[in-house]
């Protein structure tokens, strides 16, 4: 299935059915996503690298850095996401120190996850 990233909406939630590509690695980050419910799989070059579930942010990556998306995640299951722009997140940074942190600690943990799944 073809990423919908630039489909819908931002501000209602985007629905994606259990398989369906969210996004892919090296195509254009526009926005990160918030988890409302389901679950999806974070993969690079074909290997899981992590699940991740309500109350979770994906994407994160390429929005902070306008780069390319450095990962592929998938919907395990049928998925409601919110999207959140560039804008959007500054915004939030600005006004929630707590949601600052929380992103940093995500960038850490995927950083920590990276370089296990390079370890021998």
């Amino acid at each position: 299935m073809k990423a919908k990233e630039d489909q819908q909406n931002q501000n209602d939630g985007i629905k994606f059915p259990a398989g369906a590509v969210i996004f892919e690695e090296g195509t254009k980050g526009l926005v990160m996503y918030v988890i409302v419910e389901g679950e999806v799989e974070i993969s690079l070059r074909g290997k899981t690298l992590a699940v991740a579930s309500a109350g979770e942010i994906v994407g994160e990556m390429a929005l902070l850095k306008n780069a390319a998306r450095s990962a592929t995640v998938t919907a395990k299951t049928d998925c409601l996401l919110e999207a959140i722009d560039r804008e959007r997140f500054e915004d939030l940074v600005k006004d929630s120190p707590s949601f600052a942190l929380y992103v940093m600690n995500v960038l850490a943990d995927r950083i920590r996850l990276a370089n296990e799944s390079l370890a021998p």
